[in-house]
């Protein structure tokens, strides 16, 4: 037991969770880890902090990112498009087939992103994006621990 208010973090180990993803890793690794799980070092860096809260107020209310995020809890995607009016959530089932890299990326057209062969459907509509954060709840769960729980793949 350490003393004088010393604390000892815990490293977690790094965790496949699936073996077959999109290009989530470097030269190549398509495997999905539990390092690649909350937000990504270069939206901290432009949000100049490392607090959930801040980096989702930065992304959605001041920037107006649309994001990607994948979902490890249901292994669905999830669209947070905040171009639309009013802002959707859009749940895009995965389809059972994919092998992990995009359908575009197979016709050779380029890197656009995962396509699940669905168009998904809205879950969510918000006409203030600063609900977002204290509203925003998917199948039980606040969002802050659905990101937490997701690989965030793109924001634009």
């Amino acid at each position: 037991m350490l003393s004088c208010g010393i604390k000892v973090l815990k490293i977690m180990e790094k965790k496949v969770i699936k073996e077959h993803f999109w290009k989530t890793g470097v030269d190549g690794d398509v495997r999905l880890t539990t390092d690649d799980l909350g937000w990504p070092e270069m939206l901290k860096e432009e949000a100049l902090s490392d607090y959930p809260e801040t980096i989702f107020r930065h992304c959605i209310e001041i920037v107006g990112f649309n994001l990607l995020f994948y979902w490890t809890r249901d292994e669905n995607f999830y669209t947070i498009e905040t171009v639309k009016n009013p802002i959707e959530v859009r749940r895009i089932y995965n389809n059972p087939q994919w092998d992990g890299v995009c359908e575009f990326l197979k016709a050779g057209i380029g890197e656009s992103g995962p396509n699940t062969s669905s168009a998904g459907y809205v879950i969510a509509t918000f006409s203030n994006p600063t609900r977002l954060w204290t509203d925003l709840i998917i199948d039980g769960v606040p969002i802050n621990q659905v990101l937490e729980e997701s690989a965030i793949l793109t924001w634009d």
